[in-house]
C-alpha cells in the first residue's frame, strides 16, 4: 500500500460558528445525528445532503446511508468550499473567511472503533463507490485531489473519508483558519478547552 493511513491527512470544513457546539459535543456529529439536535450552521447544499441522509447507501457498512457518517475531504481548498463561497449555497458571497478546516488523518479515524469507509470521488453522487479497505486509499485520483486547478475533475477531487455517526474532539490534529480574525474567534472559543489543536492561518487553502 502506497498510501500511509497515519500520513494521509483528512479535513472537515465548517462554519466558526459552530465550533462552540462541537466543542460542547465534544466532537462532530453526522448529519443524521445533527437531525435530532439544535442544528448549526449548515454550509452545504439542502438537497444533496437530504439525498446522502436518505437515498445514498454505504455498503461495505451494513447499508447505511451516508449521511450518517461525520465527511472528511483528502483535501484542503474542496470544490465544495468553492461553490459556498460563491454563494451557492445560500451563504453570501466571499463566506470563505468564516469557513475552518478540521484536521486529522485516516489512521486517527480508524483508529476511533467507529465504522468507516473511503469514497472513490463525491459521496453525494449515485454513481460513487465505496470501500472499507485501506487499499482503497491507493486507488484514488490523487493527481485531482492534490489539483488546484480541478476542471473536469472535481468528482474525483470530492472524494471523502467517512467515519460513522461521530468523530471525537480528541482526534482532531489541527485547526486552519482563512484569516487572522477568524483565528483569533478559533482561539477565543478554544480557551480553557482540554483539547486545544494546533491554530494556523493559510490563505492558499482558500479561494
Amino acid at each position: 500500500m502506497a498510501n500511509d493511513p497515519s500520513k494521509v491527512l483528512i479535513y472537515h470544513i465548517t462554519n466558526v460558528a459552530n465550533l462552540t457546539g462541537i466543542l460542547e459535543e465534544d466532537g462532530l456529529h453526522s448529519d443524521a445525528a445533527m437531525a435530532k439536535r439544535q442544528p448549526g450552521v449548515i454550509i452545504g447544499y439542502d438537497h444533496i445532503k437530504l439525498r446522502r441522509l436518505q437515498k445514498i447507501p454505504v455498503p461495505c457498512c451494513e447499508w447505511r446511508r451516508v449521511g450518517e457518517f461525520v465527511p472528511f475531504y483528502f483535501c484542503p481548498r474542496s470544490p465544495m468550499l468553492f461553490t459556498v463561497n460563491k454563494g451557492n449555497t445560500g451563504h453570501a458571497s466571499g463566506c470563505q473567511k468564516d469557513i475552518v478546516h478540521l484536521i486529522s488523518t485516516v489512521a486517527t479515524g480508524i483508529a476511533t472503533g467507529k465504522a468507516w469507509a473511503v469514497s472513490s470521488g463525491n459521496a453525494g453522487a449515485f454513481h460513487t463507490t465505496f470501500a472499507a479497505k485501506l487499499e482503497s486509499l491507493d486507488a484514488l485520483d490523487w493527481a485531482a485531489i492534490r489539483a488546484t486547478q480541478w476542471q473536469g475533475k472535481q468528482h474525483q477531487k470530492m472524494a471523502e473519508f467517512l467515519v460513522a455517526d461521530f468523530f471525537p474532539w480528541s482526534a482532531i490534529q489541527g485547526i486552519v483558519c482563512q484569516n487572522s480574525v477568524t483565528a483569533a474567534k478559533v482561539n477565543a472559543i478554544l480557551t480553557g478547552a482540554k483539547h486545544q489543536p494546533p491554530v494556523e492561518v493559510k490563505t492558499s487553502w482558500y479561494y
